[in-house]
């Protein structure tokens, strides 16, 4: 069985910055996405796999397709 953890201890655990990655210009925590994009030289379509880092900065450009 796992160790019981009381809320306090979850909430310690989800709010501690340790190993987590921030952004010099907007100071949020950077996310990393998969992006799945079409490999532009086929003439079908088949997935190209990407892992972008995402934060406020450049959050709208992502999901807009622009990066």
């Amino acid at each position: 069985m796992g160790k019981v953890r009381s809320f306090a201890a979850k909430l310690a655990h989800a709010t501690s910055q340790e190993g987590k990655d921030f952004c010099p210009k907007c100071n949020t925590e950077i996310r990393i996405a998969k992006l799945i994009r079409r490999k532009s030289n086929s003439t079908k379509w088949s997935p190209k796999y990407e892992f972008v880092k995402i934060c406020k900065c450049n959050e709208k450009d992502v999901m807009a397709g622009k990066i």
